[in-house]
């Protein structure tokens, strides 16, 4: 079964259910990493009262509870990526990652890298459904871009395009407004998006 790791972004909470509903009902094959949003800003607004690697547990708990919101009838909640199904599982990530600790303990590291890490660890594709149509060079949306090339603040977290290239993935960034965008992203059709290509 072909699986992709869809990141389901915080900037996406107003339609996540529909979204997730619509997956659903395409019957596509998706584990869905859920984003931050606003329990993460929470996280962030008290960072400064504690360390880095106490707020990265607490962003990684934020990801749980928007991953419990997003929950629908149809859809599988999964704390283990080997208790996978067939057709939409939402990931919780805190047990699995606070186990393995994968990842940098800093803000550099969101969601973003979260989905990628589980990309790598499922041999899967990755798409990032955000809330813009992907990256955007001298106003001007490009299709692929090499993930060495990413040097400035994008809509991907700074770690992202280097665990890419570490791990030898690529990824695609679609907006997730537009669902059908998003399945077809999933499915490996061509769509209005960027990729970024992190494979040498």
């Amino acid at each position: 079964m072909t699986r992709t790791v869809l990141k389901v972004g915080g900037s996406l909470l107003a339609v996540s259910k529909e979204l997730i509903d619509y997956l659903i009902e395409a019957h596509v094959n998706a584990v869905v990493v859920p984003g931050g949003g606003p329990f993460a800003q929470t996280v962030r607004r008290y960072a400064d009262r504690t360390n880095e690697t106490a707020a990265h547990w607490m962003a990684v708990l934020a990801m749980n509870q928007y991953g419990f919101y997003m929950a629908a009838p149809g859809a599988t909640l999964v704390e283990k990526l080997s208790a996978l199904e067939h057709g939409i599982c939402i990931f919780l990530p805190f047990k699995m990652l606070y186990d393995k600790d994968p990842l940098p303990h800093s803000w550099n590291v969101t969601s973003d890298s979260v989905a990628g890490w589980v990309a790598h660890e499922l041999k899967a594709n990755l798409v990032i459904a955000t809330d813009v149509d992907g990256i955007v060079f001298s106003n001007k949306l490009v299709s692929r871009v090499s993930a060495s090339e990413l040097r400035a603040q994008t809509c991907v977290d700074a770690f992202l395009p280097q665990l890419l290239a570490i791990h030898n993935r690529d990824c695609t960034i679609v907006n997730g407004h537009h669902f059908q965008r998003v399945v077809a992203a999933i499915q490996g059709r061509e769509t209005v998006g960027t990729t970024i290509i992190g494979r040498k």
